[in-house]
């Protein structure tokens, strides 16, 4: 089977001396789970150049003047138009505050050059990479939440007396429809009395309440807000007036869902990745420690798959991957779980389930692909092994005696389901 990365990385690498641009090209050839396309350039010009041609992910910045140089060359980067890019500095330098000044300048990270390893290059460049991507989200987000906000004051009866343009805009209420109403013109019905209990209890206790809530706008849709609510008390300490300051958050909650999504899925197939599935088999062999609720794994991978990549290409290949998780996802109940778990290969978590149900189960995983149409590339099959979990097993004993009923499968002429018979 062919090496699975989790993902691959485009790095800029600026070094200007051939050893030691090779000594980091192969340090990145040796990770194991992801795969970097390296690009090398001798002078910091030449990279800005070829960022403003090019797509990269991440820029490695291999510093070898003097001390007194390497800020300048930082400078040089991020004032050329490199700010847009996670920048990573590495150098053999050792002057205290050195990295600590690096960083304020922009760089995601620092290495000393003699501490150089394969798996410690790898983090390094993952979390620039990240940290930068989540430096631009907070950026964008702090954008929209800050300009616009809508802003509404009530008197202490409660009725609205007044409402600003960003409010209309949110809402779709004009100040003329809504002035002297009561607040609850927005009531969305999401919230129950004691949710307004609590929160109006906050407000006379601790002169106000900040907060996630649902309302509805004048044409009817419901859409979650966050929103500031201030008490205004006159010279005797009575309460007056309110002040209400919100933001339309609905973004924000599309953008927390799909991060979620990337987060538990595989970004080609949608089904979940190896994280997010150890989280249900930890909680299956909890429940099944508990209980005794036994549950199965079905693991399975494409018949010569390898075949399909090398002779249509991968664009294909991926559409029929992404078809195969189409399927099996609309035959698995509930309760099951499917996850890539690597190129072509997939497990299947099947809660409550005996080793019949489960066989049954895999069976018709593999029927339902040989019966699905691939016009390009022709009928598809599966090979199948199917384990249920024994008593006080732990979970790296369950996934070997999976993979070998795969092998099993496979060995028997692939397009097969086959049992564990340890």
């Amino acid at each position: 089977m062919d090496q699975e990365f989790h993902q691959h990385l485009a790095v800029l690498l600026v070094e200007d001396t051939p050893r030691d641009a090779q000594f980091v090209t192969d340090l990145l050839q040796d990770v194991e789970d992801t795969a970097f396309a390296v690009t090398r350039c001798r002078r910091v010009q030449e990279a800005l150049e070829r960022v403003r041609t090019e797509s990269f992910d991440v820029v490695l910045l291999d510093l070898g003047p003097p001390d007194s140089d390497v800020l300048d060359v930082v400078r040089q980067f991020r004032d050329g138009g490199g700010a847009r890019l996670p920048l990573v500095v590495m150098t053999g330098q050792r002057r205290r505050g050195l990295g600590q000044e690096v960083l304020q300048l922009g760089a995601q990270d620092y290495l000393p050059k003699d501490d150089l390893a394969p798996a410690m290059l790898e983090r390094v460049l993952l979390y620039a990479v990240e940290r930068h991507r989540t430096q631009r989200r907070l950026e964008l987000l702090s954008a929209a939440f800050n300009s616009g906000q809508g802003v509404f004051i009530t008197d202490n009866r409660p009725r609205i007396i007044e409402v600003n343009r960003a409010f209309t805009e949110i809402t779709g209420y004009h100040a003329e429809e809504v002035v002297g109403c009561n607040p609850r013109v927005l009531s969305s019905g999401h919230h129950d009395e004691v949710f307004y209990q609590a929160l109006w209890e906050r407000v006379h206790r601790d002169g106000q309440w900040a907060g996630e809530i649902w309302n509805r706008r004048r044409d009817g849709e419901i859409y979650p807000q966050w929103e500031s609510i201030s008490a205004v008390s006159d010279v005797s300490g009575e309460e007056t007036h309110y002040v209400s300051v919100f933001h339309d958050i609905s973004e924000q909650k599309r953008l927390e869902t799909e991060l979620e999504r990337l987060a538990s899925r595989d970004r080609l197939t949608n089904a979940y990745n190896r994280h997010r599935f150890y989280e249900y088999l930890d909680q299956a062999m909890i429940v099944y420690k508990r209980h005794g609720t036994s549950f199965a794994l079905v693991m399975f991978d494409l018949d010569h798959f390898k075949h399909v990549n090398d002779r249509w290409g991968h664009p294909v290949g991926d559409a029929v991957l992404r078809e195969v998780v189409h399927r099996c996802n609309a035959t698995l109940r509930d309760t099951d779980f499917l996850s890539r778990w690597g190129g072509e290969e997939f497990l299947v978590l099947a809660n409550h389930a005996d080793e019949d149900a489960a066989a049954v189960l895999a069976e018709r995983l593999r029927e339902v692909v040989a019966a699905t149409p691939f016009p390009t590339v022709g009928p598809v099959t599966i090979s199948a092994g199917v384990v249920v979990v024994h008593p006080e097993e732990r979970i790296e004993k369950l996934q070997e005696r999976v993979d070998r009923a795969l092998y099993t499968a496979k060995a028997a002429g692939r397009n097969c389901v086959r049992l564990a018979t340890d």
